[in-house]
């Protein structure tokens, strides 16, 4: 999936674009590069041109990402009976699955996000296990802060899809030491050895919609395939009803401590809880 992308707008680009300006971000925001306007026509650093009436277009639409193909203008977006989009923030975009984001954008950007969650793990080193992959993003913070090897599972080739298009997740194909997996992290789980990985990061759909991956015995598989010591950080997340969410965030603690761990935390600038095995 190694691959040069093609320019990749969102609104607010496409109006600076059309307010003038003639150096401009292609890539969400790493990096910026020139442009030439010239009559109705832009011109990009890769040889593509579009005309100004597709700018206005994208101008127009601030909550998905467009990329240029060919001269034409297209989503980034997968369907498969599911939805999918890469949905622009402040700094690197989110994934959106049915109308629902992924990550929390809300006072926080994705990447600011993932790593508070790296922080309240700690320490980072060895062999990591990323049970759910999304844009990549944890894997990749995970590797940047001293993993050798980061196992990241989605379930959706969809997910894989929109990642290849974002250019924020691209060291999820370019890094020797991140290995992205499509499979079922319910069952991916038992190809490994006991005491394999050094930290598991378990960041889950929502309970009603991965309720396996909440359970006493998805817990025992993590269990037994984390070295001693080893560091799980969970993510729990909010649900919206009050006395619900007290249940779920008290029937994790409790499953997690019936396989083994110990020295449980709640996180809840990031609603998640670290343990240890």
């Amino acid at each position: 999936m190694k691959q040069k992308l093609p320019p990749i707008l969102k609104s607010d680009t496409a109006k600076q674009i059309l307010s003038g300006k003639t150096r401009v971000s292609l890539d969400l925001g790493l990096t910026h590069s020139d442009i030439v306007q010239k009559n109705d026509k832009i011109s990009f650093p890769d040889g593509q041109n579009i005309l100004k009436e597709d700018l206005t277009k994208i101008s127009e639409k601030d909550n998905v990402v467009f990329f240029i193909s060919e001269g034409q203008v297209f989503m980034v977006a997968v369907s498969d009976g599911n939805y999918y989009k890469l949905v622009p923030t402040e700094g690197a975009p989110t994934l959106e699955i049915d109308g629902i984001r992924m990550h929390r954008t809300k006072d926080v950007t994705p990447e600011v996000d993932t790593a508070t969650k790296l922080d309240a793990l700690g320490k980072v080193s060895g062999s990591v296990l990323d049970t759910c992959m999304g844009l990549g993003y944890t894997a990749i913070e995970a590797h940047r802060r001293g993993a050798t090897e980061v196992i990241t599972v989605d379930l959706k080739p969809s997910v894989l899809k929109i990642s290849a298009m974002n250019p924020w997740s691209q060291d999820l194909f370019k890094k020797d030491g991140i290995h992205p997996v499509i499979a079922n992290s319910f069952t991916f789980v038992d190809t490994f050895p006991g005491n394999y990985f050094n930290s598991i990061i378990h960041d889950p759909p929502r309970h009603n919609l991965a309720g396996l991956l909440y359970s006493k015995t998805f817990y025992q598989k993590i269990f037994k395939i984390m070295k001693t010591p080893g560091k799980l950080f969970h993510y729990v997340g909010e649900p919206r009803a009050r006395y619900r969410g007290v249940n779920l965030i008290r029937g994790v603690q409790n499953r997690l401590r019936e396989v083994g761990f110990h020295s449980l935390k709640i996180h809840r600038d990031v609603r998640g809880i670290t343990c240890t095995k």
